[in-house]
């Protein structure tokens, strides 16, 4: 291997096997691994004493337990500034999960692919995978493509691979725990940093309560935190959503009851309705532009006039079908249409209307 491969393994309580792991990885060409050992105590140090008389290993150890992606953070750092560009970093795990060949993969397809993110995917419709694996990846995995647009099999794999060109983008973002990862994906999709997905073997234990006693992932807090990290960064999104929920209900209320009100109840709802939306898109659509989608492209206005007469023209069926046909109330309905609307309306601007990432 002729480019210069580091790969950064954090650990936390690892196996006894994971002494030949790293074994085996240097006898298949990396450069150097570093090892990061993330408070595990010291019931663990006779592993770590092996680790460390290893040539070709770095130990890098701190007293307390403080997550996935600090551990990352600090071998980052320690790279950045003892190790001279140019190299490729691949990062794997300890439990075993990921053999010594996809690492290999993986490196060399970074190396070929000097901008880009590449991920080691795993296959979720194996039979050996556990459900507490599955079920983690499938929800975080739709609601990131819910959200941002762009289909990425496994939102969580932990093998994954860059070049030195992208370290420093990899030192800014935040998190120091299991969200750190997902903040890279979200951070590097708003960068523009194309992803290069590699298919590796999926490599569980068959008896789900080793995989249990290995894996730090706890399924449910963690995946609550992973999920709070994607919908973190579409608070502003929401800010603008409620904002302007609030200024197109309050004038549809004024048309509905006020000034439209001697109309029919289908033409009163329908003038009520494109008054309210037409006043509220243009506050709508400067707070989207310059604060949501960060917009560069003014004629993103015209893709937009085009998304809001679709949501006009639904928004006035669905309000006129539950207040005027089904005679059921009106603004309750109205806000429950808007807001299911809404979800449909981020997904469009953010792959459509303002689109982040072309590649």
């Amino acid at each position: 291997m002729n480019e210069t491969v580091y790969a950064v393994i954090p650990t936390y309580e690892p196996p006894n096997s994971f002494i030949d792991y790293v074994k085996e990885l240097l006898c298949s060409g990396v450069t150097r691994i570093f090892v990061i050992n993330d408070g595990s105590g010291e019931k663990y140090n006779r592993v770590y004493n092996q680790i460390d008389k290893i040539e070709g290993v770095t130990l890098l150890t701190y007293e307390n337990n403080h997550g996935k992606g600090y551990a990352l953070k600090f071998a980052y750092e320690h790279i950045k500034n003892n190790y001279p560009a140019p190299f490729v970093i691949v990062t794997a795990d300890c439990d075993g999960q990921h053999l010594v060949k996809d690492v290999l993969s993986v490196s060399k397809t970074a190396s070929n692919n000097r901008n880009c993110l590449v991920l080691g995917v795993r296959d979720f419709n194996d039979k050996n995978v556990p459900n507490r694996s599955k079920f983690g990846n499938v929800s975080t995995r739709w609601l990131f493509r819910l959200l941002y647009g762009m289909k990425v099999t496994d939102t969580q794999t932990g093998l994954r691979a860059f070049s030195s060109e992208l370290l420093d983008k990899s030192l800014d973002i935040n998190g120091n725990r299991f969200e750190y990862e997902m903040n890279v994906l979200i951070s590097f999709y708003k960068q523009d940093v194309p992803f290069i997905e590699v298919e590796i073997d999926t490599v569980y234990d068959k008896k789900s309560d080793d995989v249990d006693k290995r894996s730090h992932f706890k399924t449910i807090s963690d995946s609550i935190k992973v999920w709070g990290v994607l919908l973190k960064n579409v608070n502003n999104y929401l800010v603008s959503v409620v904002l302007c929920l609030i200024v197109e209900l309050s004038i549809f209320s004024v048309g509905e009851y006020y000034i439209y009100s001697q109309l029919t109840p289908q033409i009163c709802t329908l003038f009520s309705t494109v008054t309210a939306r037409i006043l509220s898109s243009l506050l709508n659509y400067t707070l989207n532009y310059k604060y949501v989608f960060n917009g560069k492209d003014k004629t993103s206005v015209l893709r937009y006039y085009v998304l809001w007469f679709i949501l006009l023209t639904l928004s006035y069926l669905f309000t006129n079908l539950f207040g005027n046909v089904l005679g059921l109330p009106i603004l309750p309905f109205k806000i429950l249409t808007d807001l299911s609307l809404s979800i449909f309306s981020y997904r469009a601007q953010t792959t459509w209307v303002f689109p982040h990432n072309k590649k």
